[in-house]
């Protein structure tokens, strides 16, 4: 079954003139935002290929797996989309990556230029820190992550060009990062935002899909959703979404390298399937029975924990062993008296939400998938 690399290689010949920009080209570039950029390199405009050659040059193969959690292997994509004509001599420009933990904020962009009048803003998705994992959780009980701000105002400051075409999009994080940003831009730049695309990404609380500047914006957004979606149904999501077929399972659908594609778009399917529905009603009841306050508690003690074991990043936690988490459940033991009590009511209610909605025989296999995955 094929996927945005051999998408590369039937089409990555062809000029945007010649096959006009599609949904299976916003896929790649935001794919394209996951790569690392040098400072140095990045104070001035760079092609595709530039980037992508000093990128695989700082990392060797190892270093760039550990950076892509959820993908098996991405170099050769990298490699397709680096000799591609379609794609190679395309610039990058205002490309930007903060990272703070003190903030907890996790933040990436970078601008692809089309041609003279068009671009493509692309919002980097959650990186392997536990920093930009936390900032993702923050969202169930924030009304607003710092990744959130951030995209506003550099969608703000990009709004002050002169281009006519402006395309917004992300994978994961960055699919929520685009919408956000176009929801809360200056409204003299929401004229001229053609699409978003939602790669997978999450939802948002209630009140943000409620307000009026995302009821304006809704008719422009495209959300793109593998068929065991379990990222893009978190939360709230509201308009149409198309659902695609992925040649993996579970939480590995989220990796938008298993998304199939046919010609020039992705081989659709009518709806996601059973599982993905479960998850999203099992996280939507959970969220009604846990309050804000008791989230932010459980989630920060929870993040709190695995860093104090030395756990910074998810490959810290995908070496992780079965026989270790006692050791970590101890840890709650710890805590004080009013912590421990809302850790155990916010997991209480999570296992009844889990229990509801898959049984017994679906929990442990889905373990054993892990298992072997070395997660």
């Amino acid at each position: 079954m094929a996927n945005i690399t051999d998408y590369l290689k039937w089409r990555g010949d062809l000029s945007f003139k010649i096959c006009p920009f599609n949904e299976v080209d916003n896929l790649i570039l935001a794919e394209l935002s996951y790569i690392d950029i040098d400072k140095k390199l990045s104070r001035f405009p760079m092609t595709i290929k530039e980037a992508i050659t000093a990128y695989l040059k700082k990392y060797d193969e190892k270093q760039i797996q550990s950076q892509f959690a959820l993908s098996k292997n991405p170099i050769p994509f990298f490699k397709e989309l680096q000799a591609s004509k379609r794609f190679g001599n395309l610039l990058i420009t205002n490309y930007v990556n903060k990272i703070s933990k003190k903030e907890e904020k996790q933040f990436s962009a970078m601008v692809i230029h089309l041609n003279w009048n068009t671009i493509y803003v692309a919002f980097k998705g959650t990186d392997n820190t536990l920093v930009g994992w936390k900032e993702d959780l923050n969202m169930s009980f924030l009304p607003k992550i710092p990744a959130q701000q951030e995209a506003v105002d550099y969608l703000n400051n990009i709004g002050t060009w002169k281009t006519h075409h402006i395309f917004l999009g992300g994978h994961s994080k960055g699919g929520n990062l685009a919408i956000y940003a176009a929801v809360n831009c200056k409204k003299k730049w929401q004229k001229r935002i053609k699409k978003i695309y939602n790669n997978d990404g999450p939802g948002f609380q209630e009140e943000f899909i409620n307000q009026e500047n995302y009821q304006n914006i809704l008719p422009k957004i495209t959300t793109i959703l593998p068929e065991t979606s379990i990222i893009g149904m978190l939360l709230t999501q509201k308009g149409e979404y198309k659902v695609i077929k992925s040649n993996s399972i579970g939480i590995w659908q989220h990796d938008a390298l298993t998304w199939q594609v046919e010609k020039k778009e992705f081989l659709s399917l009518k709806e996601v399937d059973e599982t993905s529905n479960k998850i999203k009603k099992m996280v939507t009841d959970w969220l009604q029975d846990v309050d804000k306050k008791k989230r932010e508690v459980f989630i920060n003690t929870l993040f709190t924990i695995l860093v104090n074991n030395k756990m910074n990043t998810v490959e810290d936690i995908s070496k992780l062993k079965l026989r270790k988490i006692p050791g970590l459940v101890k840890e709650i033991t710890r805590l004080d008296e009013e912590t421990r009590k809302i850790v155990a009511e916010a997991l209480k209610e999570l296992m009844r939400e889990a229990g509801k909605n898959f049984d017994r025989k679906t929990i442990l296999h889905s373990i054993k998938v892990i298992n072997k995955k070395n997660l």
